[in-house]
This record gives structure tokens, sequence and C-alpha cells, in this order.
């Protein structure tokens, strides 16, 4: 019930832009190389 309310309350349509910004891709990819991340907010 919980879930769904959350998912009602429209807090997911950002979720597919967050998924593919510059930073999303940078955290696993500096986890990859064994370097600290270096985040630009994007």
């Amino acid at each position: 019930e919980e879930a769904y309310r959350y998912i009602r309350s429209g807090v997911l349509k950002h979720y597919p832009s967050v998924l593919h910004s510059e930073d999303a891709i940078e955290g696993p990819l500096a986890f990859a190389e064994k370097r600290d991340p270096v985040w630009k907010g994007r």
C-alpha cells in the first residue's frame, strides 16, 4: 500500500532522467576504475 502511494505520488516520473544522468553513469564507472567519482551535479 505504501509503495503504491509512493508510485502514484509522481516521484518516479523523474527516475528515467536521473538514471541516465552523467552522475549516474560516473558512479559505477569510477567504482569499476577504482577511483573516486567526479560529480558534476548533472
